[in-house]
């Protein structure tokens, strides 16, 4: 799905509407249609008697909210109005929705007044349901009066909000630096999803970002959308393993977890724990002989290879010699969390990862085996799959980049696929396209999350495929635990608990079906 910045989406608008692919006022009616679906989904289709209060400007995202109005009242549904401009200064095409949905003959105010804020306040605080369409995509230089008493109203008095196309006051671009803006509990974003929506502060704002298909031409958004994609739920799904169901362990892959020394034991929990929920068939762990009991003990469907140690009780350079032989049983090897640096080891693993040809993921210390000696990596007989934070990414370059997508671009090649973890989480093959992952939570600022992607990834990249696609997925499932998981527990979330959430996150990947939650 092609992810665009603002003047990307007036562009396939423009074209779309000027060279007479779809008129303007049907590509809005689509539009309210679509977030109406939403509502009513989300309502499981009880609309009759919700109250639903709607705040419209006077341009086309104001044009939105009137086509829902209509259909909102079509369903029973109890609605009122608040008008940031008169009707005379109305958009032409949001003109002709507000003239189609008079005759059902809504409850409409305008917001021009302290007795007006005042009514819009009391009922915004009575509603099953406030809608945000009083800006898109064309507001620039930030919310000026009225509207930001506007959206004001809307953050200190609603208690559910759904923002038309992006949050009042969110620009849909990066690196917005809005002072204030709406803070929905979710966006529907109208056509293709916003970059603004996916970067803070946009995606503090918009929650829950849901995309309505309106239609836009397939060859439009190729030739305007450019290289950057969204993955989502949806996306996912297509990058999901397939496999015999008459088939057995083995051939569900075979995956090799290299991880932790006495000091980091507890990161082999943690990598071991999320290859264990990945759906691989076999998981190894090769360990210090200091900490696999821990883990067999833990886990004792993973067979644990109790490997010699350094004085430091990190894996010594002959335990490689040991793994070697495990290798050609292997499909893929994560390799990295909680190793520590003691560099016979680090010398070690370089030596013994250069002929390997299977996937290897690589994360925290095996990354910093290669810290400035990045070129070392395009040696490799096989795919590298490395997973740097914004620290190791620097490590790794020897120099910090100028911004996230220099950083990818630098690192990523043939044979290496780069997952930047962060807010977003962004992945890069040797194409030029870039994906953003449409998941994650504050609450995965946390030591270990890592550690989980990488087990999860590994055992993703061990059932066969894409290399890159395996890594999509593992992102979005990893980032969507998350989220389920600081939904649930917010400021109490371990990074230990997105364990918990990854059969949930599964889940909702596989069942087209499957929801965030219903409205009651």
């Amino acid at each position: 799905m092609h992810l665009l910045t603002a003047a990307e989406m007036r562009e396939v608008d423009r074209r779309t509407i000027d060279g007479g692919l779809v008129p303007g006022p049907e590509l809005m009616e689509r539009a309210g249609r679509g977030v109406f679906e939403i509502i009513s989904r989300r309502f499981a289709g009880k609309l009759a008697g919700r109250r639903v209060i709607l705040l419209c400007g006077k341009g086309n995202n104001g044009g939105d909210g009137f086509v829902i109005a209509r259909h909102l009242m079509q369903e029973g549904a109890s609605v009122t109005i608040f008008l940031l401009a008169p009707p005379d200064q109305l958009s032409a095409d949001a003109r002709l929705a507000f003239e189609k949905l008079l005759p059902l003959q809504p409850a409409i105010f305008p917001l021009g007044d302290d007795d007006a804020r005042a009514l819009c306040a009391r009922q915004l605080e009575a509603c099953d349901l406030a809608v945000d369409a009083l800006f898109g995509t064309g507001l620039s230089g930030g919310l000026r009066e009225p509207g930001l008493s506007a959206a004001r109203l809307l953050n200190d008095h609603a208690a559910r909000i759904l923002a038309v196309d992006v949050p009042s006051g969110i620009s849909g671009n990066a690196n917005c630096r809005a002072a204030e803006s709406v803070r929905a509990h979710a966006t529907a974003t109208i056509g293709a999803p916003k970059v603004g929506l996916f970067e803070h502060p946009g995606a503090g704002a918009a929650g829950e970002v849901l995309t309505v298909d309106i239609g836009f031409p397939k060859e439009v958004l190729a030739k305007v959308g450019g290289r950057h994609h969204l993955v989502d739920a949806e996306a996912a799904r297509a990058y999901l393993p397939t496999f015999d169901p008459a088939g057995h362990k083995y051939r569900r892959g075979s995956l090799m977890v290299t991880a932790a020394s006495r000091r980091y034991r507890g990161a082999a929990l943690l990598t071991v724990g999320a290859a264990l929920r990945s759906g691989v068939g076999m998981v190894y762990a090769a360990l210090p002989e200091s900490v696999a009991p821990l883990v067999q003990e833990r886990y004792p469907s993973a067979i644990c290879l109790s490997l010699p140690e350094t004085a430091t009780g990190s894996l010594a350079p002959t335990a490689f010699e040991t793994l070697n032989d495990f290798m050609p049983r292997m499909d893929a090897l994560a390799m990295g969390p909680g190793l520590d640096r003691d560099e016979s080891t680090l010398a070690a693993l370089r030596e013994f990862l250069r002929p390997l040809e299977i996937p290897a993921l690589l994360d925290a210390d095996a990354l910093h085996a290669y810290a400035g000696r990045l070129d070392e990596l395009a040696e490799h007989a096989g795919p590298r799959i490395l997973t740097p934070h914004s620290g190791e990414l620097t490590a790794l370059l020897g120099d910090a980049p100028a911004d996230a997508e220099a950083g990818l671009a630098a690192v990523a090649g043939a044979n290496l696929i780069v997952l930047s973890k962060g807010a977003p989480t962004r992945v890069k093959g040797d194409g030029e396209e870039i994906y953003t992952i449409a998941a994650g939570h504050p609450a995965m600022a946390r030591g270990g999350t890592g550690d989980i992607l990488t087990g999860l990834a590994g055992g993703i990249l061990a059932q066969g495929g894409d290399a890159l696609q395996a890594t999509l997925l593992a992102a979005f499932l990893h980032g969507e635990a998350g989220r389920l998981m600081g939904d649930a527990l917010g400021h109490a979330a371990n990074s230990s608990d997105i364990l918990n959430f990854l059969p949930d996150a599964w889940r909702r990947v596989e069942d087209p079906l499957a929801d965030r939650g219903a409205w009651d």
